[in-house]
C-alpha cells in the first residue's frame, strides 16, 4: 500500500466523519440563521438627517445589551435608520428613543415608533429560486460532456461530475451547520460558486484527458 492511497483513504474517512458530524448538529439543533432570516422585531426612526451607522450602532449596543442587532440605513430615505433584533420589548423601545433623541436631537415619543415583527424565511425557500437554473445548467453542462467527450465512459463522467457536486456542496454546508455559521443568502451563493469552479476544474481535466488520448 502506497502513501498515496494511505492519504486518500484518511481524506475520504476525514470527510464521512465531518458529514456525519454535520448531519447530527442538523438533526439536534437545525442551521444557524442569519437574524434577518429569523423571526426578528424592527423599527424604523426618523433622523431626518443624515446620520453615522456606527452612532446608531453604539446607541444599540447599549439598549440592546448582548442582542445581536442589524442596522441599515433604509435605501430610498438616508435619513432613517432600520434597526433589527430578535426581539424589542417595552423598556428597549423607550430607552432606545430616548437615547435616540439625545444623540441626534430628535422628538420622537416611544408611543409613536411602532414595532414590525418579520415571520422566519425558512431555508428552502430561500434555495428555491435556485432549483430551476441549476437544472438548466445540469442538463446544458451534461449534454456538453456527452458530445464533446463521446469517446469516453458517458455514464461514468456524469456519476463522477454529480458525485464531486453533491460531497463538495455536503462539505460545505455540515461546516457551515457545525461551525454555527448563520446561514444566509451570501452562504447560497457561495455554495453556487464553489458548483461552478468545480464543474469548470472537471471538465478541464476531461479536456487535457481527451487531447492526451487524441495524440495517441
Amino acid at each position: 500500500m502506497n502513501l498515496k492511497s494511505v492519504n486518500k483513504k484518511i481524506l475520504y474517512l476525514a470527510m464521512i466523519l465531518l458529514i456525519l458530524a454535520g448531519i447530527v448538529v442538523v438533526a439536534l439543533k437545525g442551521f444557524k440563521v442569519d437574524l434577518m432570516l429569523e423571526r426578528h422585531e424592527s423599527v424604523n426612526f426618523l433622523i431626518g438627517k443624515d446620520f453615522s451607522v456606527r452612532e446608531v450602532k453604539d446607541i444599540c449596543r447599549e439598549v440592546f445589551g448582548g442582542k445581536y442587532t442589524v442596522v441599515r440605513k433604509v435605501e430610498i430615505f438616508s435619513d432613517t435608520v432600520n434597526i433589527n433584533a430578535s426581539t424589542i420589548t417595552d423598556e428597549e423601545k423607550e430607552k432606545l428613543v430616548s437615547k435616540m433623541n439625545e444623540k441626534f436631537g430628535t422628538t420622537i415619543e416611544a408611543g409613536n415608533l411602532a414595532v414590525k415583527t418579520t415571520p422566519n424565511v425558512r431555508i428552502r425557500d430561500m434555495v428555491r429560486p435556485y432549483i430551476v437554473p441549476v437544472m438548466i445548467t445540469i442538463i446544458i453542462i451534461a449534454a456538453y460532456i456527452v458530445i464533446r467527450f463521446r469517446n469516453m465512459n458517458m455514464a461514468k463522467l456524469l456519476v463522477k461530475l454529480i458525485a464531486i457536486l453533491v460531497l463538495s456542496e455536503a462539505m460545505v454546508s455540515n461546516l457551515v451547520a457545525i461551525m454555527r455559521i448563520p446561514f444566509s443568502g451570501l452562504v447560497v451563493n457561495l455554495m453556487a460558486v464553489l458548483a461552478i469552479i468545480e464543474v469548470i476544474a472537471y471538465i478541464n481535466s476531461l479536456e487535457k484527458k481527451a487531447a492526451s488520448l487524441e495524440q495517441k
